[in-house]
């Protein structure tokens, strides 16, 4: 019994540990900033990492995620946002499937290029709210069925 009791407890400490401290880790670990200040965070690839972003959304200004088809994730994509003067604010290139970027408030452009097709959209962020856009590229997929019926 004493086994047992003791087997319990080491797994609820390591279930503690791992479900606290791993995605502390990730959510501090990765948030960069540009040479103007301007925080971003990109990652999503798997389920631990897009849960920890999840928690993060609030704290980013733009929430963009990057789809193909049916909602894939993808990785890749290189994106561009711009101001209203049209001068570039923030540019990266092969961004995974979330990117999460603080823009301070205001109106922007974003263009976005995934396997040389392009998308674009306007947007608006404020200082209180976070603003979330899906991307989503249609499966670029020429690839027919000759499967016999």
């Amino acid at each position: 019994m004493q086994k047992i009791i003791k087997k319990f407890v080491l797994t609820l400490i390591y279930s503690l540990f791992l479900f606290t401290t791993v995605p502390a880790i990730a959510d501090q670990g990765k948030v960069l900033t540009t040479s103007s200040g301007i925080k971003y965070f990109t990652g999503g690839i798997g389920e631990e990492e897009a849960t920890a972003m999840r928690r993060m959304a609030k704290d980013f200004s733009l929430n963009l995620v990057f789809s193909e088809g049916g909602g894939g994730k993808i990785t890749g994509v290189n994106a561009v946002i711009y101001n209203t003067q049209g001068e570039v604010v923030f540019r990266i290139k092969n961004a995974n499937p979330m990117l999460y970027v603080n823009l301070p408030s205001g109106k922007y452009r974003v263009l976005a290029n995934y396997g040389g097709e392009k998308q674009g959209y306007i947007f608006e962020v404020n200082a209180t709210t976070n603003k979330k856009l899906i991307l989503n590229w249609e499966s670029n997929s020429n690839e027919e069925d000759y499967s016999k019926e």
